[in-house]
């Protein structure tokens, strides 16, 4: 065999066919169509769990500040500025006030003085998507917090009763 016949099908065996690579690109796309949904999906689920992880560690403190102000105590509860979703307010009554000097400045306090009485936190994500707001549902009532509509609203009485609308 000459040397130019072998050199030509040393180079024609070197690469890829365009076949070859147009199964690869199609392999890809296929994967990349049932992976993206899934990331998707599962960013939605993370931001519904941290907004309802987020509500239930104020409900918890702020019952934690009820029975501190039975014993005639004050105590700060931290309420989240913003949450991880972007599109949940938190916001409480009495309203909270601004960090105390050295604090975070991201966070605002809810005081919980013996004289407070009722205490209560409002969860807002009207301004969320559909989809957003049926997981944030989803996991408030995984955490045993009744939820409908675009808000939850927890009170915590003086005596440390928790109730959710």
């Amino acid at each position: 065999m000459s040397k130019f016949v072998e050199k030509a099908q040393a180079s024609a065996e070197a690469g890829f066919t365009l076949i070859e690579l147009m199964i690869v690109i199609a392999i890809i796309g296929i994967l990349a169509a049932i992976a993206i949904p899934q990331y998707e999906q599962y960013i939605v689920t993370s931001k519904a769990t941290t907004v309802a992880q987020d509500l239930h560690q104020i409900v918890t403190q702020a019952t934690a500040g009820q029975a501190a102000a039975a014993a005639g105590q004050t105590t700060s509860v931290g309420i989240p500025a913003n949450s991880v979703a972007g599109c949940v307010t938190f916001t409480s009554t009495p309203a909270a006030t601004a960090a105390p000097a050295g604090g975070a400045s991201n966070t605002n306090f809810l005081t919980i003085y013996p004289t407070v009485g009722t205490v209560s936190a409002q969860a807002d994500y009207s301004t969320c998507s559909a989809s957003l707001q049926t997981a944030i549902i989803g996991a408030l009532v995984a955490q045993n917090i009744s939820a409908t509509g675009t808000s939850t609203t927890a009170t915590i009485t003086a005596n440390g009763a928790v109730t959710y609308k």
